[in-house]
């Protein structure tokens, strides 16, 4: 009776935590602007969806913009749609993606191990660092890592059930297709690359053939054909080339080559996982050290070892490519949540170490804050340090707290030790990004400096010379024009090059020739054009640009 009794506890006490996590992951939503570069283009596109109808050509800024297809483009249009045109519109598909990852794996976790480990890898993928910080911005591998994340987790459940409920299977199997479709449309091909070599090292690995029998391949590829190919054939329509663009220059080329200086090396998905993990690093290492071991006999369905083989090839295949970003392996959080999520004696050896880590660097940070401070800091370093320095102090206190209140309950109570863990790393990545990101918003958007400069005139247009604020288009909810700037509008600029201008001379003809107009220019240049006489009045600067009028 009292273990029924302690066990109830237990899930009301893990119901409640991860409730309020959510709660507070969708309340934080609206409460800072949006941030350059991603979320400013990612929100703006859908923004034009709505305002042109044009739901096949996604457009950025006016421009032809091809880079990605539009998946997340039309989900994020029907959210502004409903939330209106504000942050908390923007961002809730993306959260929302992110939190059904969460479920996901619980889900996976209940089916193939137990409900326990499932409770808590779906605690440890909502709090790990990189996890909260990319689930609360607007970018495409959120809603990418969720799908890859839905497909290995349904062909998992379907391969579990496949001796005991074939039916039940194929319809697991049939998600798993059209997971890989809605990844495929959110960031290209890598939808069906990652899984599909997947499968085939697993299959080899551990010699389960079965798996081939049971992957509703006919009823799979005609989901995967009707859901994927109807968009490609009409963007080609629409604009010739289009589908060249996107495989050729943003898959093999952008995977291949460093056309767009994001080359790091080999070893860097190692120090972001490691660091973006937090604050799991035991729990991740061990599982990465000793997931591969196999738990079924060879030619049986292995759980673990298909987690272990989709966390490390996504590991390989994004460290071998020569343009690298952080939230590349956002995919590889879950599976190995799910395999390091132990509460045996090994678990509470993994919260012990990863509580020493938390003190550890509470400890770096501390001493960081201080040797820093001792610079003779000016200007923006100065602004950005003083700014940043409270917020970096409760942090450096709160790891402190988390690390000696974890390791108190992990004398008396493990489960309650890594509940601690959990919410503590999941609001202390909060802070970062709420309140030690937002503190200096007004470096990464353009909604401070459009506050300061006052109402704009409806209709005058707005130059950015020689730079480009990605949020602008949004926050103005109209076009700007690029002066010598083209960046990642290349494309969308060499089909409407009049929606761009050239040259600096070009600008001030236009700039004396317009009754009126705004212009957002770098400081050095402004300093430049003030040399020149241009006529123009400074409304609103921040350390690195200032926004103009023309009068």
């Amino acid at each position: 009776m009292q273990r029924e009794i302690n066990a109830k506890h237990q899930a009301r006490s893990w119901t409640l935590l991860l409730v309020a996590c959510g709660v507070v992951w969708f309340a934080v939503l609206g409460i800072r602007p949006l941030f350059n570069p991603d979320e400013g283009r990612y929100a703006q596109i859908p923004a034009e969806m709505l305002a042109t109808g044009d739901y096949t050509v996604p457009h950025l800024n006016g421009l032809i913009y091809l880079e990605k297809p539009p998946l997340q483009y039309w989900a994020t249009a029907l959210t502004l749609k409903v939330f209106g045109h504000n942050e908390w519109g923007a961002r809730s598909y993306t959260a929302g993606t992110a939190a059904a990852m969460v479920w996901f794996i619980y889900l996976l976790g209940v089916r193939g191990y137990s409900r326990e480990r499932g409770l808590l890898a779906a605690l440890m993928t909502s709090s790990m660092l990189l996890f909260v910080f990319m689930g609360q911005l607007i970018t495409l591998d959120m809603a990418l890592a969720s799908f890859l994340t839905l497909a290995c987790i349904s062909f998992a459940i379907a391969q579990l059930q496949r001796d005991q409920t074939p039916s039940y299977s194929e319809r697991w199997m049939l998600l798993c297709w059209t997971a890989m479709a809605a990844a495929t449309l959110t960031k290209g091909l890598v939808g069906i690359v990652i899984p599909g070599t997947v499968l085939l090292l697993y299959t080899l690995w551990q010699r389960d053939t079965q798996t081939w029998r049971h992957l509703a391949l006919s009823k799979g590829i005609a989901i995967y054909a009707l859901l994927v190919v109807p968009w490609f054939i009409a963007v080609e329509r629409a604009e010739p080339g289009a589908v060249n663009f996107l495989i050729v220059r943003e898959h093999f080329q952008r995977y291949l080559t460093r056309m767009h200086e994001r080359y790091h090396p080999w070893w860097y998905f190692m120090m972001i996982l490691a660091v973006g993990s937090l604050p799991w690093i035991a729990q991740i290492a061990r599982a990465l050290a000793q997931g591969w071991r196999a738990t079924a006999p060879s030619g049986r369905f292995d759980l673990s070892r298909l987690l272990w083989v989709n966390a490390v090839f996504t590991l390989v295949f994004f460290s071998l490519s020569d343009s690298k970003l952080p939230p590349y392996i956002l995919p590889i959080l879950p599976p190995l949540a799910l395999l390091g999520a132990r509460l045996d004696p090994s678990g509470a050896r993994d919260l012990k170490v990863s509580a020493w880590v938390q003190g550890g660097l509470a400890c770096a940070l501390g001493l960081a804050i201080v040797l820093y401070g001792q610079k003779s800091l000016v200007g923006d370093q100065a602004f950005t340090f003083s700014t940043l320095r409270p917020w970096l102090i409760a942090i450096a206190v709160m790891m402190c707290l988390l690390a000696a209140i974890t390791l108190w309950q992990l004398k008396h109570n493990i489960v309650r030790a890594a509940q601690t863990l959990g919410a503590g790393g999941f609001l202390i990545a909060i802070t970062l990004i709420i309140g030690a990101a937002n503190s200096i918003n007004q470096r990464y958007s353009a909604k401070t400096l459009l506050a300061a400069a006052g109402p704009l005139e409806p209709n005058a247009p707005i130059y950015t010379v020689d730079t480009f604020d990605w949020t602008m288009p949004f926050y103005t909810q109209r076009p700007v024009v690029p002066v010598v700037w083209r960046g990642e509008l290349d494309y969308g600029l060499n089909r409407a090059p009049e929606l761009g201008i050239a040259t600096v001379a070009e600008f001030e003809s236009h700039w004396q020739s317009s009754a009126s107009g705004y212009a957002l220019i770098p400081q050095k240049t402004y300093a430049l054009f003030l040399k020149d006489a241009l006529p123009m009045r400074a409304l609103a600067q921040d350390f690195d640009n200032v926004f103009v009028s023309r009068r």
